[in-house]
């Protein structure tokens, strides 16, 4: 099987890091989604009531998620940054890899940024005004998807682009 006949892992280990980066980016598309529903007006007493506990299971699972994603993107891109390097930089693709790798570490340069609101909604510091943390949360959310998470991704497309042969 090792042989590549049926299945190559080389290929799975390429491939990885741009499957996990386009499962971090969906899944904070979906954490925008959902939870700026949470900012219009419409509902806004009953959502200043539930949004500390409803976030703080939302948080509670969602980090697994993150970490999860995040730490497979790592492992994956320091293996293939391992496996046949002098072809990936024949082939140019290690400047990708590195790149993809650059961008994931500095997804969590944004941990001070959005560890205080994170805190301020669990805790429900703002007595009842909660969605003004969560607000702050969303714009460092964005800023976070397209200067780290969404340059990850586009680099590790790059990295595999490279890679293969059409």
């Amino acid at each position: 099987m090792a042989s590549g006949l049926f299945f190559d892992p080389v290929k799975l280990l390429r491939v990885a890091p741009l499957l996990t980066t386009t499962s971090l980016l969906v899944y904070a598309w979906d954490e925008h989604f959902y939870l700026s529903g949470f900012l219009h007006n419409e509902h806004k007493a009953e959502v200043e009531k539930i949004l500390p506990s409803f976030f703080r299971r939302f948080f509670e699972q969602g980090i697994y998620v993150i970490l999860g994603l995040n730490a497979l993107t790592v492992s994956t891109t320091i293996g293939n940054l391992l496996t046949e390097s002098a072809a990936l930089d024949r082939l140019g693709s290690s400047k990708w890899y590195w790149a993809g790798l650059g961008f994931t570490a500095c997804h969590f340069v944004f941990v001070p940024l959005v560890a205080y609101p994170i805190r301020d909604i669990v805790e429900d510091r703002s007595k009842g005004k909660s969605t003004k943390d969560l607000k702050r949360w969303l714009d460092v959310h964005r800023i976070r998807v397209l200067v780290a998470d969404l340059p990850a991704c586009l680099s590790f497309l790059g990295a595999l682009l490279s890679t293969i042969s059409l």
